[in-house]
């Protein structure tokens, strides 16, 4: 077999980038309406690279029937496809490329020549082609998708795990409403002992419980699979023989558990994985120190970084500089929020601005604590009744505000402990208790491997 590989490409063609509960953070940026729930919200229905043949790439058979169609009918291999984040969106991506472009298959694909038709029958050097990621723009382009999923998997994870407008009534009674998934999923294993696996484990939840409800309606075994003649014989069934739980091996539920979308070629592969033998420093090559540089102007002297910019406690107001931000509350809402700390220590100061932001967050004053329809309304309130300020200390000296409300608050970053250093022996540190948070290990691994991405 000989191999060849094309890497010729157009720049034009380059792919585009109040209470003491604790709560996960929210997102300055998000309006709290439901984020997306795939990539190509069109893969039910995704036409084939260079025909007009339809595929529905949502259920696993469709997927086989349009990739053995781009081998028989048009000679192509996607090498590593299951690595690829969202086949709809990388198939649509190279159709593009591909369509009307004159020998586009030999510019970005590896040529390879197969003694064998698609169908088996021998043959003399008959010309196959794979696109893989060693052309630098199928490369991009996965790693692209796999950064677009990973945001869109966490930001759903974080809206199931902090909406409560779920709604949604129990799969077996009537005796549940349930407002959050987290409830929902709680409910049906602690009444019913239907086992669908732990809520911070768990995103797109709704497709999850759609999934296993027709299950239910065609009398199918979430388990087994087997159909039965009535409810009751399927419910006994599944009591009896303990598949009130889906299937670890049933390659349908994979897309609803964090764990699946981390870039681990190896969570399920072999035993043995290879290891990297360790170099001694002295055997080491010059270029492999951090601090090697070829000349002044290489590794960091082409970073600038940008000062992100800092959001107003009262409203939505930015400024890049925090004292801009200060003298904008001390005018706008008549708030020194320098002055409002004197003398409170780093923690002090930090459980403040998190009061702060949930109050708003929650449309209740900071002072007087009511809590008002709108935005609109609880500013004025504020304005009229002169209520900016930072509350009781009851109120905000919580354990509960250690935690950020927004993620990436930027004014956390700026705060400063210009308290007394107390370092004689006699000083008591007295510990408040430790609050107790529900994260997913899941999900704070995925977060890092993001970050990695980035």
């Amino acid at each position: 077999m000989t191999s060849t590989s094309g890497t010729n490409q157009d720049p034009a063609d380059q792919p585009s980038s109040t209470t003491s509960t604790v709560v996960g953070p929210l997102n300055f940026t998000k309006d709290g309406s439901a984020p997306a729930s795939r990539l190509c919200d069109e893969d039910d229905r995704v036409r084939c690279m260079f025909c007009d043949e339809v595929y529905n790439l949502r259920i696993e058979e469709g997927r086989n029937q349009y990739l053995a169609h781009l081998f028989v009918a048009h000679r192509l291999v996607i090498a590593d496809v299951g690595e690829v984040a969202c086949l709809g969106s990388y198939s649509n991506f190279w159709a593009e490329r591909f369509r009307g472009a004159e020998g586009a298959l030999e510019r970005y694909c590896s040529a390879m020549l197969l003694n064998q038709l698609p169908d088996g029958t021998p043959a003399r050097d008959e010309k196959y082609f794979m696109l893989s990621d060693i052309e630098p723009m199928d490369y991009e382009l996965r790693l692209r998708l796999k950064r677009e999923m990973m945001e869109l998997v966490l930001a759903r994870h974080q809206f199931e795990r902090t909406d409560r407008e779920f709604g949604r009534g129990c799969l077996y009674c009537r005796d549940l409403v349930a407002a959050t998934r987290s409830e929902f999923i709680e409910h049906l294993y602690t009444k019913h002992f239907l086992l669908l696996g732990k809520a911070e484990n768990l995103v797109f939840v709704d497709e999850l419980v759609d999934v296993v409800q027709e299950k239910m309606d065609r009398l199918i075994c979430l388990y087994c699979e087997k159909v039965f003649k009535d409810r009751p014989t399927l419910k006994e069934h599944m009591r009896k023989k303990g598949h009130k739980r889906i299937n670890p091996e049933n390659k349908a539920y994979d897309r609803f558990f964090l764990v699946n979308y981390r870039n681990d070629k190896l969570k399920k592969g072999s035993v043995n994985p290879p290891v990297r033998q360790p170099v001694p420093v002295r055997a080491r090559e010059p270029e492999s120190s951090p601090f090697h540089s070829e000349d002044s102007d290489s590794d960091w002297s082409d970073w600038y970084g940008e000062e992100q910019p800092t959001t107003c406690l009262f409203c939505e107001v930015t400024r890049t500089q925090i004292d801009d931000l200060k003298a904008h509350m001390k005018t706008e809402h008549n708030f020194d929020f320098d002055a409002q700390v004197v003398g409170l220590n780093f923690y002090q100061r930090v459980k403040i601005v998190n009061y702060i932001r949930r109050q708003m967050h929650d449309l209740r004053c900071v002072t007087c604590r009511e809590e008002f329809p709108s935005k609109d309304q609880l500013h004025a309130h504020l304005k009229q009744e002169g209520h900016f300020g930072t509350g009781e200390q009851q109120h905000w000296d919580q354990p509960g505000f250690f935690f950020p409300t927004y993620e990436d608050d930027q004014f956390l970053c700026h705060l400063e402990d210009d308290s007394p250093d107390l370092s004689d022996d006699s000083s008591v540190v007295i510990s408040e208790p430790r609050p107790t948070a529900n994260v997913s290990a899941d999900a704070e691994s995925l977060s890092l491997e993001k970050f990695r991405l980035e």
